[in-house]
């Protein structure tokens, strides 16, 4: 990464670092599509914008994904590769809605419904709110049978959502594993931004330098100060 990249970069650890989930990959997806306010990013399908966070996992880390999980019947451990390329396709999914049998139509929560759920403490309360901001149409809530919308509205998630099918060659147990791409670029942000720190302090107590010099040298160049002071 460049020495404006590395900047960019504990920016924006400093400011999602203090977020929930939801809103966090909000700020990750600001990064990728400048262009487009926070508010407009919030209100995107949740579909649209895992596919913007995988694109731009792709661009920063490489479309090679690698974690480890463990077998939920018998603890062994397992190496997980995947190639973000090959799993989200060209574009990103259009955005779906739900028609109940009365022919009432219900879009999928985006990331402003889901942060304003996260605040709520009922959780009957929240399910009832989230049916409200999901409506297309309006229509009365207690017309609406909620366990029919409930179905089908996760039904649609599911069918959206980065499935990864895995089985345990120790027990050949078999499962399945949502992979979640703004948690999973999150971590590998938060891990470059603690490296780019750790850099940081080292140089700066050994030579002096402030923090904008430091990043503003190139990789190779930083990590051969570095060498030098360990």
């Amino acid at each position: 990464m460049s020495g404006l990249a590395t900047t960019d970069l504990l920016d924006l650890w400093e400011r999602a670092s203090r977020c929930g989930p939801h809103e966090r990959a909000v700020h990750l997806l600001a990064w990728a599509l400048p262009e487009h306010s926070f508010e407009a990013l919030a209100d995107l399908d949740l579909g649209v914008r895992d596919w913007h966070l995988l694109r731009l996992r792709s661009v920063l880390f490489g479309p090679k994904l690698g974690s480890y999980t463990d077998c939920p019947r018998c603890g062994e451990q397992l190496e997980v590769e995947l190639d973000a390329q090959a799993i989200q396709g060209d574009a990103p999914p259009p955005a779906p809605c739900y028609i109940d049998r009365k022919g009432r139509r219900y879009r999928l929560p985006n990331s402003h419904d889901l942060v304003a759920m996260a605040s709520m403490r009922d959780a009957a309360a929240a399910e009832r709110e989230l049916f409200v901001r999901c409506r297309l149409d309006q229509t009365g809530l207690d017309e609406v049978d909620v366990d029919e919308v409930d179905s089908g509205l996760s039904a649609l998630a599911d069918e959206r959502n980065y499935q990864l099918h895995l089985s345990c060659a120790l027990c050949d147990h078999a499962w399945s594993l949502v992979f979640d791409p703004g948690a999973y670029l999150w971590e590998e942000v938060r891990a470059r931004a603690q490296t780019l720190l750790d850099d940081v302090h080292r140089l700066a107590s050994a030579y002096g330098w402030s923090e904008r010099d430091i990043l503003a040298m190139g990789e190779a160049r930083r990590n051969a100060y570095l060498a030098r002071v360990q």
